[in-house]
């Protein structure tokens, strides 16, 4: 039975999701000032340590909802998630902070793919793509509120800054008052037949496109402050640029995808390949803004096309298991990001960060070639299966 608060609460669980470690970033240089014996290393530790762990309970939990109501995952997730997430400020010495970290990707993990199986399990259609559109965008608009709020805390002191947390009780509180027990957890057996192969291909397909992707927030401040171009504050900027780009088109990707229809993942590539492309050429701040809003309106499109297609795969038994697999492929594409750029520098002898986002663009401009010929070998299939009596 759904509830009018039903949608707000499953998209307040993207909300908390897809940022959750970063989300302090701006308080990390108070806390090398609190403990300066710690290493640079150890310190940037605070932020790569929750994915980390986020990764294997993501996948987990595609398994655990086929035994458990996603319901009851839900709130062990949240508990987990607020205590850790707040726990992290009132440790005395950086092993406890770090072992409160791995916690909070433990709770990030089994609430992050839900997110997105919950909207498999009751929402179809166009509604389904709809909201799949609103989930993207209200986890790239956590990622900005959260780490707003926390930076404005960490000016007081950095325990305060992982007070940005508790926002995670609210959606606690919604989740125990309006999030019913989805369909797809009445079910009589917990056996299910194997997933099909598409899933682990839109898996591959979400690192290379995290891969490709992250290299902005990774890149985006040292090649500001490298060529010249401006300083921290308008990496900021442009970070934030990239975000509203995401988030808009994201609130509208029901309505884009109606409209663009089969044609929308080809202009979506287009557009994050064209806007990584425009960066190997840019030499003002304004045309920065211009190319990573072009960028973000590309992975805005890009990453509900494959939650979307992933859940579309499956019956609802399966969208837990499928859609922890995306999920869990979108943190790995990102920790594994500098690693593969870093090759891919070794390989092709990278002289300056605009040669990362050359060769980044080119890959990408390449994908969607490639998928302009697959789809248009597609369509002639189908037309020739058409004609057959």
């Amino acid at each position: 039975m759904k509830t009018k608060l039903l949608k707000p609460t499953i998209l307040s669980l993207s909300f908390l999701s897809i940022l959750s470690g970063a989300a302090i970033s701006p308080a990390l240089g108070r806390i090398q000032q609190a403990f300066p014996e710690a290493s640079q290393l150890t310190i940037q530790m605070i932020l790569t340590l929750t994915p980390l762990f986020i990764i294997p309970f993501s996948l987990l939990t595609g398994r655990f909802s086929l035994i458990f109501s996603k319901r009851k995952i839900l709130f062990i997730g949240l508990g987990i998630y607020l205590i850790a997430g707040v726990g992290g400020g009132l440790m005395n010495s950086i092993p406890l902070i770090l072992v409160m970290r791995a916690l909070l990707g433990v709770g990030t993990g089994l609430i992050s793919a839900l997110s997105l199986s919950l909207i498999a399990d009751f929402y179809h259609g166009v509604e389904r793509s709809t909201t799949m559109g609103q989930s993207s965008a209200f986890a790239t608009l956590g990622g900005i509120f959260l780490t707003i709020l926390s930076g404005w805390l960490a000016l007081f002191s950095w325990r305060f800054a992982f007070g940005v947390y508790l926002v995670s009780l609210i959606v606690l509180i919604m989740v125990w008052f309006s999030l019913p027990d989805p369909p797809a957890t009445q079910r009589i057996s917990t056996k299910t037949g194997k997933l099909p192969l598409g899933v682990f291909g839109m898996g591959f397909l979400t690192i290379l496109l995290m891969v490709v992707f992250y290299l902005i927030p990774a890149r985006i401040a040292l090649f500001i402050q490298s060529t010249g171009i401006g300083d921290a504050g308008q990496s900021g900027i442009s970070i934030a640029t990239m975000n509203l780009a995401a988030f808009l088109v994201g609130m509208a990707f029901g309505q884009i995808r109606k409209f663009l229809k089969s044609n929308v993942t080809l202009l979506a590539l287009l557009s994050l390949g064209g806007g990584l492309l425009a960066m190997n050429f840019v030499e003002t701040f304004p045309a920065i803004l211009v190319s990573l809003f072009i960028a973000g309106m590309g992975i805005g499109i890009l990453m509900p096309t494959i939650f979307l297609i992933t859940a579309n795969m499956v019956s609802n038994e399966q969208n837990g298991p499928a859609l922890s697999i995306t999920n869990s492929s979108l943190y790995l594409g990102q920790f594994i990001s500098p690693l593969v750029i870093s090759l891919l520098g070794s390989l092709f002898r990278f002289q300056k960060i605009r040669d990362e986002f050359l060769v980044s663009g080119i890959l990408t401009i390449i994908a969607a070639v490639i998928f302009l010929f697959w789809s248009l070998l597609q369509k002639r299939r189908s037309n020739v299966y058409s004609q057959q009596p």
